[in-house]
């Protein structure tokens, strides 16, 4: 950057813990460090033990402190907005950056101190959209009050709700940085013969469309009786697959990891054919932003398939890197992975392509672009 920049970046998801909130906050602040700002990290500690958090943190060249849980919810978002407060106040910082939803509101709190301090919201999916009319009122509020708005999709772009005033809007897709080396080959053309290896990556909940796959399953197994479909991800609501995975007929199709180390994902990645994820939005409100599993995907060469009306209409070039279908459209969905199967190679290739231009020391480039602009 040209300019010096004291960045507090504040996160509602962080690794070790899981999410695309998290990968994204994570990369973000390794790729601002890299590039000569001070970036300091404000987040929780969830879904990981203190080692493994502990362990991560020490590895970093910028500074990370995870907020306190506390039995009451109420002590615990006090605890965390009083900090938050203390550590603007302390310090002299240039940026402010908010990503998830309760780091978002916590920006109608803050003051800018004499419009010193510049204040970013990222946009990822149901971060900024609620059923819930009060809540949705403090996002709109706090969207407001910022002087960047960085949606990681266009379809996110699409559910801002107001008409930012004086902040910008500019689209910055999802990045990816899998930490392993580039020397994956293509892959090669699968043979028909009723072998195939499908995966989605992500949290296992409605929202995330494991139960679209499954449903168009049977279809699937038709005309490729081997087909494995195999769930990574953590188990978190249950209620729209659990039928499907008590089925004695799927006994032989599914494999469903649960949460698995980077290492053991990347594995089962090299192992299958194609990515799937039809994800479908919520009538709470929350929706896919972007689904950057697919870019971590594309990169090891598989093509992708994945849902129309949602952020996955910018991670996945469609007819290129993969498919864009109607989730809920069996036919549709199986006429995609006969397509695939019958350009693979094709499809492969452009879908490493696709990846490598999503990488972070990429992507990075035009954060610094708008970040220096709002000077």
């Amino acid at each position: 950057m040209n300019g010096y920049k004291k960045i507090l970046l504040i996160s509602s998801e962080f690794p070790p813990g899981p999410g695309g909130i998290g990968n994204h906050a994570f990369n973000l602040a390794k790729y601002l460090n890299m590039n000569n700002s001070e970036v300091k990290v404000l987040t929780i500690s969830d879904f990981a033990g203190e080692k493994e958090e502990q362990e991560l943190d020490a590895k970093q060249n910028f500074e990370i402190e995870r907020f306190k849980r506390f039995r009451s919810r109420i002590k615990t978002y006090v605890k965390r907005i009083t900090r938050i407060l203390d550590e603007v106040k302390k310090k002299n910082y240039t940026h402010l950056i908010f990503s998830g939803r309760s780091p978002l509101m916590s920006s109608i709190l803050l003051n800018k101190y004499q419009k010193k301090i510049k204040f970013v919201s990222i946009v990822h999916g149901g971060d900024i959209s609620t059923s819930n009319q009060l809540e949705q009122f403090f996002i709109n509020k706090a969207l407001g009050k910022a002087d960047l708005i960085i949606p990681v999709s266009n379809y996110s772009k699409s559910k801002i709700r107001i008409k930012p005033g004086s902040g910008k809007v500019e689209v910055i897709p999802n990045g990816f940085d899998v930490g392993c080396n580039s020397n994956y080959s293509i892959k090669e053309k699968f043979t028909d013969n009723g072998l195939l290896n499908l995966v989605s990556v992500g949290t296992v909940w409605p929202r995330k469309g494991h139960h679209n796959v499954l449903n168009a399953l049977p279809e699937i197994i038709t005309d490729r009786p081997q087909t494995r479909y195999n769930i990574i991800g953590r188990l978190a609501d249950l209620s729209k697959v659990q039928g499907y995975f008590d089925d004695i007929k799927f006994k032989d199709h599914l494999k469903i990891y649960g949460p698995v180390s980077d290492k053991e994902k990347f594995e089962i990645l090299e192992e299958s054919q194609i990515f799937i994820l039809l994800s479908e939005s919520q009538t709470s409100g929350d929706f896919e932003g972007f689904g950057i599993a697919v870019i971590e995907a594309n990169y090891f060469g598989l093509p992708a398939i994945g849902s129309k009306h949602s952020g996955l209409e910018d991670s996945i070039k469609d007819g290129v890197s993969g498919i864009l279908v109607d989730p809920k459209n069996k036919t549709e969905i199986r006429e995609a992975i006969n397509k695939i199967a019958k350009n693979y190679p094709a499809f492969s290739n452009a879908a490493k392509k696709w990846a490598e231009q999503h990488h972070w020391s990429i992507i990075i480039q035009r954060y610094i672009k708008v970040l220096e602009g709002i000077n």
